[in-house]
């Protein structure tokens, strides 16, 4: 966040002092604000993402400065293309982080550009020298910033964010707090999203990738371990349950907690090393790792009472332990063997930049765009109608500096209506308290280097609080804008006003579009996404136990699992804002039922991979007896999902009885499926009462 904090400082900052130098500080603002529009885009993945996401957004850039300034003066034509362009930026918002930073390029230029118009022939080719100038500067810094950037470190700092969430799952699970479970699925969550970020530009598995691309074999192992490393914690989480720690010896319960912080501390290690790859943070991971080694080995050697009955627990613990010190071994050695990661420009030849821009990227890029879902179409139609109607609200009134309701709109307006409120309570506090700030400090008698010294640093700043803070982010924007103001010799006392009524105008229009116009409510979806969860898990039960194929990419099943289990808890929070929300307890028993079942079966392929034995010993019929009761189990529950998700037919998945279970479980298997078939009955029993 600092690299692009400094990427948009200097992109809006060095314009302006030129400007100031060569006495041309109007045009200059154009070609800052055009920079900074296309600064906003995030600099993600390969050097050849980046070079593709910055020339689509110069080229958004120009063409919606153009579109805004030729229609400026024509106000049904301003709404028209209004209605377009907030269609065209929603969509873009809604297929990720990147992406929105497109949106706010389409958008911001548009409306900004059609507030103030050109006029004849030659303003429209002063205009557009000013914006392509603009487009340029940041692309220029972006590609030279990427070229001397390591090739593998957008992956190897993907990565590296996976193992600092498996980290913080880790801090989750050893604690004892009243929220713990809360806070053990929420982290279980970021770690999720950590890995399917990950994916998103670097999509193909370990297996799938070839061995002669030594370094990105390994950093897709290394991703591999991290997610198994995971699973590991989420089990021993399950042992931790299973403890009474009151009751132990305190010996005993020292040695424990102190494991606990050291394999946390490790983790976090390895996390610094995957990218800065120092050799004295390789030393402090192999350092930690090699102290969790030892108090394991205290603990076993820990006399137990006889018959105690927190053994089981205990000893399992150790097992999970001794296999995450392995996994966290493999994660060392893995990195060391990906080799020295040179620099882009020494790595990427003048042939393969020249195919950087390939049509087929292109087109692959629009078939994402253009991949219209219900609830994506809902809310692009519905802010699209909510922006066209700010402008014309504003351009039918005249609304003095009114540009900023259409603006507010489209950066506060979400998919669903208790995303749209807190974002809308954020940016009226940081617009007010912004303006009221930016207000006073212009009647300070201070000299124009501090102002400069200080729009220097709302640029980078507001970056880096976009995602910490978003009130935070809106009061440093706002701050920045009316100095911006202030240097172009436009700015008056009004400008604070203005701008703080336009705010608070876009802010309850967005609200008021999420009742009136097309609103997604999750009260709708929430039963949808549960049943799509809970036929997923089923699907990964039944690939488990009824296939003959050797599941050399369980890890797939595992992420697709998941990533439903992911969509109805984020569907669940939505639900609890929402104002008409009941059975609030059933929701969540059920969704933490279907996370367990999904923990079950990592661990009943988990306790596969890590099996030293004949795998090739056939299931016992006391064995095939439970998962066939499994199986009945998950029949029962789906009987009741037709009538919870009404508008989403459940389609029963038959398993292939010509074959079951390939292989003989052992004593921990065992006990997953056991688990399995509880879970299965306590998710019935809730599905009966909420279907009532």
């Amino acid at each position: 966040m600092i690299s692009w904090g400094l990427r948009m400082a200097m992109a809006g900052t060095l314009p302006i002092v030129w400007g100031l130098a060569t006495g041309r500080l109007n045009d200059m603002v154009w070609v800052t604000l055009t920079a900074e529009a296309i600064t906003w885009v995030e600099m993600k993945g390969s050097f050849a993402w980046r070079v593709r996401t910055l020339v689509i957004g110069a080229l958004l850039a120009i063409t919606f400065s153009m579109l805004g300034s030729v229609t400026g003066n024509i106000i049904w034509l301003s709404v028209l293309c209004m209605f377009i362009t907030g269609f065209l930026a929603t969509l873009l918002k809604s297929i990720g982080d990147r992406a929105s930073g497109l949106a706010l390029c389409v958008y911001m230029m548009f409306i900004i550009c059609n507030a103030f118009p050109t006029s004849g022939i030659a303003g429209m080719q002063h205009r557009l020298m000013l914006v392509a100038l603009g487009a340029a500067w940041p692309l220029m810094v972006g590609i030279f910033i990427s070229l001397i950037m390591p090739a593998e470190e957008p992956f190897r700092r993907q990565i590296a964010l996976i193992w600092r969430a498996i980290s913080e799952l880790t801090v989750a699970v050893s604690s004892t707090g009243v929220d713990k479970h809360n806070d053990v699925y929420v982290k279980e969550k970021n770690v999720r999203t950590a890995i399917d970020n990950s994916y998103q530009f670097y999509g193909k598995m370990a297996h799938q990738v070839q061995q002669k691309d030594n370094t990105r074999y390994q950093l897709s192992l290394l991703r591999k371990t991290a997610g198994l490393v995971s699973v590991n914690i989420l089990s021993m989480g399950e042992e931790i349950d299973n403890i009474t720690f009151a009751g132990l010896d305190e010996s005993l319960r020292i040695k424990a907690g102190t494991l606990m912080n050291i394999m946390q501390e490790a983790i976090n290690r390895i996390s610094v090393y995957v990218i800065t790859l120092r050799p004295e943070e390789k030393l402090l991971a192999v350092s930690h790792i090699n102290r969790m080694k030892k108090f394991n080995e205290l603990i076993r050697q820990y006399p137990l009472p006889q018959g105690y009955k927190e053994a089981p627990a205990i000893n399992r613990m150790i097992q999970l332990t001794d296999r995450t010190v392995k996994l966290l071994e493999s994660a060392i050695q893995r990195t060391e063997l990906m080799g020295k990661d040179v620099r882009v420009y020494r790595s990427y030849s003048f042939i393969k930049t020249a195919f950087v821009l390939r049509p087929k990227y292109l087109l692959r890029n629009l078939q994402v765009l253009f991949n219209f879902k219900t609830l994506t179409n809902r809310y692009a139609i519905r802010s699209a109608i909510a922006v066209s109607l700010a402008l014309f609200i504003y351009k039918w009134y005249n609304v003095d500096h009114g540009y900023w309701m259409p603006f507010s709109l489209m950066i506060i307006i979400q998919p669903y209506f208790g995303a749209t409120l807190k974002k809308s309570i954020d940016r009226i506090i940081g617009t007010l308290l912004g303006g009221l700030s930016g207000g006073l400090l212009l009647y300070f008698p201070v000299g124009l280097h501090l102002k400069e010294i200080i729009l220097f640093l709302t640029f980078l700043f507001m970056v880096y609080y976009n995602r910490k803070h978003y009130a935070v982010s809106v009061f440093l924007i706002t701050l920045n804008l009316v100095l911006l103001f202030n240097i172009e010799s436009a700015f008056s006392n009004m400008i604070i006003v203005s701008r703080a009524i336009s705010t608070i105008g876009g802010a309850l229009l967005a609200i008021v579009s999420g009742f009136v116009l097309l609103p997604n409510w999750d009260k709708k979806w929430l039963p949808s996404h549960l049943a799509k969860a809970i036929i997923c898990n089923y699907g990964y039960f039944t690939t488990t136990f009824y296939t003959s194929a050797r599941l050399a990419s369980w890890t797939k099943l595992k992420r697709r699992a998941e990533g439903k289990n992911s969509d109805v808890f984020d569907s669940f929070n939505r639900y609890v804002d929402e104002p008409d929300h009941d059975k609030t307890e059933l929701y969540y028993s059920l969704i933490t039922t279907n996370v367990r079942i999904t923990r079950n079966l990592n661990n009943l392929h988990l306790e596969q991979e890590e099996k030293r034995t004949d795998t090739s010993l056939p299931v016992t019929p006391r064995q095939l007896s439970r998962i066939n009761e499994c199986n009945e189990a998950w029949k029962d529950v789906f009987q009741l999902l037709p009538a919870m998700a009404t508008d989403n037919p459940v389609m029963t998945l038959q398993p292939d009885r010509s074959f079951t279970a390939p292989y003989a479980l052992n004593d921990a298997q065992m006990t997953s499926l056991e688990k399995l078939i509880i879970e299965l009955k306590t998710m019935k029993g809730d599905l009966e009462q909420l279907v009532k």
